[in-house]
């Protein structure tokens, strides 16, 4: 999902990968990772940094289409979503404690995998 909207963005924006990565501050090679699709899941700093040019974690990491999340949207979703949203937002205002919580859910969810 990720690697479609990040490509969608930068299209939107009418930059080349190497233009995006100076933009956002995102290694072109991280760029190109996420938009073959072998990064399912970027680190946290590379998400922050994508959330800072106005989009969700929602829109980027979800399937749905909207840009922002409108509460029919968080009313449905699954607990470890909803709860990756809310840290998420709070990571946004730079809440240290949001992003370690961040991290043990995302590495709780890959180990399910």
């Amino acid at each position: 999902m990720l690697s479609k909207k990040l490509k969608l963005i930068r299209k939107e924006l009418k930059m080349s990968q190497q233009a995006f990565a100076e933009h956002t501050d995102i290694p072109q090679s991280t760029i190109a990772s996420i938009e073959k699709g072998t990064v399912e899941y970027p680190r946290i700093d590379v998400l922050l940094k994508l959330m800072k040019l106005g989009y969700s974690a929602d829109y980027l990491l979800l399937e749905e289409k909207e840009h922002t999340p409108t509460e029919e949207i968080l009313r449905n979703l699954p607990e470890d979503k909803l709860e990756m949203h809310k840290l998420f937002e709070k990571a946004l205002n730079a809440d240290s404690s949001a992003i370690d919580g961040l991290i043990i859910l995302l590495k709780s969810l890959k180990a399910k995998k």
